[in-house]
């Protein structure tokens, strides 16, 4: 069991601090060389990685039901946000004709998913900085404010200029959807348990997507398309309503020992207030054994408040900090410049845009001859993503978490983050030779059977989540340290470079034909498989010699 029981005494040898948004909630750092490479197993049991306190109100104590009831309304947060912004391929043929009519090009109609593909990115960089200033809650509730408003926007507009701007706002707003979720997630759960919930979090959100944008081609059929931003627009207030009342501030501040899976950290508060000291030379601490999923935790009710409805429900709980926000843009300078972490964003980065490519190119393929589906039809492509998001669950996130724990076992306990990159493997395969046949497929569609392309746009799914969560969850497991600036590097050059890579997918194809546009694609995944190749094997050494500037 993850979860303590509380109790009026303590047997724990961890005390509370308050909480801080500091980045990563990483205090304490500088007397430690800590590279990423930590205990994970000690005998039968799986060591507690960051090191839980004795606070009830440490996110990592709350209960797992509070946990995945958090869990849930992030991912209904995402679909709110995301699935407006990116799913409007299946739909993008009901307004189609009416905007050529118009005069809008199909170059500038594809902008209602290039541009708002590089807000997603852009938003994080004011998001994150500002959530590590004053905390996840009040910036979370902000955005649904703003998703919200920004989706009447989408469902009023008068004009193809004000729909475009009105999706960009919505993007911008739905950015905290990418990197702050993810940091929420990584607040309340541990090590060996982030690459499955990593994986149900990214797995039910493209459940719901899916299954939403199915729905909504039929209801776009009835009630018109602007009934599909309506749609989205009470889900982001519904779930606004639900933040409120479920998802307290998750930022906690903790040294850097406790994600080292040594002994355990004894926090202390010092005399004149600060938050996140570490107790040094404490008697007591040489004797710690660290806390395991085998070890009876208890929560000390008489030294800390204990938590309540009503402390849950403060908007602010961290003393704003502005400075953290200059902090973590200058994390975020350096740490995009770390070899392994570069490789990881560029590669997102690059898929996501490919993936923009195909999502652009696949409707106006299969509602023209030679096989002239419906427009209703085209949307029910999205059936084999439902699939591809089950299948995902346990082929990268399950088999990610199993694998470093029985990595860790093989190495005496020691965990080395770069055992998270093998479930990457088998989709990166699969998606390049199924790329090549894509771009034959659209070029010489009388020759190939539909199925090629809703194949292709449905396996590429496979490939993002499994880049998603294994890119993420290596780079957290790295440098814990900076996860808020790694959470704002990995989207902002998703949205940057996709952007550059989908821009002009119309023109490319027009200019060299889809096999060949879409065979260059194909080559520069394949490299990127052979830096990953690199890193698998010389990473350690690359960590460890960059992490001097990480700590």
């Amino acid at each position: 069991m993850d979860s303590p029981k509380p109790s009026e005494t303590t047997t724990t040898v961890l005390e509370g601090n308050k909480p801080s948004a500091s980045d990563a909630s990483v205090v304490g750092s500088d007397d430690y060389d800590f590279d990423g490479t930590a205990n994970l197993t000690v005998g039968e049991g799986t060591i507690l990685i960051p090191a839980p306190t004795a606070d009830p109100r440490d996110p990592l104590n709350l209960t797992t039901t509070h946990k995945y009831i958090i869990l849930s309304i992030l991912i209904v947060y995402a679909v709110s946000g995301l699935c407006l912004v990116t799913a409007l391929g299946a739909l993008i043929v009901f307004f189609l004709d009416d905007y050529e009519k118009e005069g809008i090009t199909q170059a500038q109609i594809s902008g209602l998913l290039t541009y708002p593909s590089l807000f997603l990115g852009v938003g994080n960089l004011f998001s994150m900085p500002l959530a590590l200033s004053i905390g996840r809650r009040p910036v979370m509730l902000l955005s649904l404010i703003m998703l919200f408003v920004s989706g009447i926007l989408c469902a009023t507009n008068q004009s193809f200029a004000w729909h475009l701007g009105a999706r960009c706002v919505a993007a911008f707003s739905a950015a905290q959807c990418m990197a702050l979720v993810i940091l929420i997630i990584q607040d309340i759960f541990f090590l060996h348990q982030r690459g499955r919930t990593l994986q149900l979090f990214s797995s039910c959100e493209v459940l719901l997507n899916s299954t939403l944008t199915i729905a909504s081609s039929y209801m776009v059929e009835s009630l018109g398309w602007r009934s599909w931003y309506w749609l989205f627009t009470a889900v982001s207030g519904a779930c606004f309503i639900l933040a409120v009342f479920f998802i307290p501030e998750t930022a906690y501040t903790r040294p850097l020992s406790a994600y080292m899976g040594n002994n355990p950290p004894e926090y202390i508060e010092t005399a004149d207030g600060n938050q996140g000291t570490e107790r040094a030379n404490h008697p007591s601490t040489s004797s710690l054994q660290p806390l395991t999923t085998l070890s009876e935790r208890k929560l000390n009710t008489e030294l800390y408040e204990p938590r309540t409805l009503r402390s849950d429900m403060r908007i602010f709980v961290v003393e704003p900090d502005f400075r953290r926000a200059l902090t973590t843009w200058k994390q975020m300078c350096t740490i995009w410049f770390f070899p392994h972490v570069f490789w990881v964003a560029l590669m997102n980065a690059f898929y996501q845009g490919t993936d923009v490519c195909i999502q652009i190119t696949y409707g106006r393929t299969l509602v023209s001859p030679p096989y002239n589906w419906e427009n209703t039809t085209v949307s029910l492509i999205q059936i084999g993503q439902i699939i591809v998001a089950l299948l995902s669950l346990p082929a990268v996130g399950w088999f990610s978490d199993a694998l470093v724990v029985k990595k860790a076992r093989q190495s005496k306990g020691v965990h080395e983050p770069e055992h998270r990159l093998p479930p990457l493997i088998a989709p990166l395969l699969i998606c390049i030779m199924m790329t090549i046949i894509y771009g034959f497929a659209i070029q010489y569609p009388e020759k190939f059977h539909w199925f090629a392309i809703a194949f292709t746009v449905n396996i590429w799914l496979f490939l993002l989540l499994a880049a998603s969560t294994v890119g993420t969850t290596y780079l957290l497991d790295a440098h814990p340290q900076r996860a808020g600036a790694i959470l704002v590097v990995i989207p902002v050059t998703r949205g940057l470079v996709s952007f550059g890579i989908s821009y002009h997918t119309v023109d490319y194809v027009a200019a060299i034909g889809a096999a060949k546009t879409f065979g260059i694609l194909s080559a520069i995944m394949g490299v990127f498989g052979l830096v990953g190749v690199f890193f698998y094997w010389k990473g350690k050494g690359v960590r460890h010699y960059f992490s001097r500037w990480a700590n």
